[in-house]
C-alpha cells in the first residue's frame, strides 16, 4: 500500500502544474445609448492560443434565475466573439441593432477545456451628466 501511495504522489508531482485559471477583467464600453453596442472584456491568465478554445455566450435562463438577475428579451441581441489584440485575448460584445435600454445587466458564460466561468456585468449606456461648473449669483 505504501508503494502505491508513493507512486501516486510521484506521478502527481510530475503532472504539469502550469495550468492557470481563466479570469475575466473589467468591461470597457465603446458605445452609447441608441448606438450598436460595442464593448470588450480582457481575458486574464490566458495565452493567445487559448482564445480559439473559449466558448463565450449569454448565460442560460436558469443561471440568471440562480443569480437573481432578470433576463429581459432584449439581451438575446447580445453577440459574443473572442479575438486576439496584440498578445492578449479579448471577448467582444456587440449588437447589430442600436441599444435602447439605458443600462444592461447580464451574465457572461465561458467554457473552455479546463473549466467553466460565469460573471455578471452591468453597462450604463446613459450615464448621468454632472455639472462641474458652479454658478454663483
Amino acid at each position: 500500500m505504501r508503494k502505491l501511495t508513493l507512486s501516486l504522489a510521484v506521478m502527481a508531482a510530475l503532472l504539469p502544474s502550469h495550468v492557470l485559471p481563466l479570469g475575466l477583467g473589467e468591461i470597457e464600453l465603446n458605445s452609447a445609448l441608441n448606438q450598436e453596442l460595442n464593448a470588450e472584456i480582457k481575458v486574464l491568465s490566458a495565452a493567445p492560443e487559448d482564445a480559439e478554445q473559449l466558448i463565450v455566450k449569454l448565460a442560460s435562463r436558469e443561471a440568471f434565475a440562480r443569480a437573481g438577475i432578470d433576463r429581459p428579451f432584449s439581451l438575446q441581441d447580445l453577440k459574443f466573439k473572442t479575438v486576439v489584440k496584440g498578445d492578449r485575448p479579448y471577448i467582444q460584445i456587440y449588437t447589430v441593432d442600436p441599444v435602447r435600454e439605458p443600462f444592461l445587466s447580464f451574465l457572461v458564460e465561458v467554457d473552455w477545456p479546463n473549466g467553466h466561468l460565469l460573471r455578471e456585468y452591468t453597462l450604463l449606456l446613459d450615464p448621468p451628466v454632472y455639472n462641474t461648473n458652479e454658478t454663483s449669483e
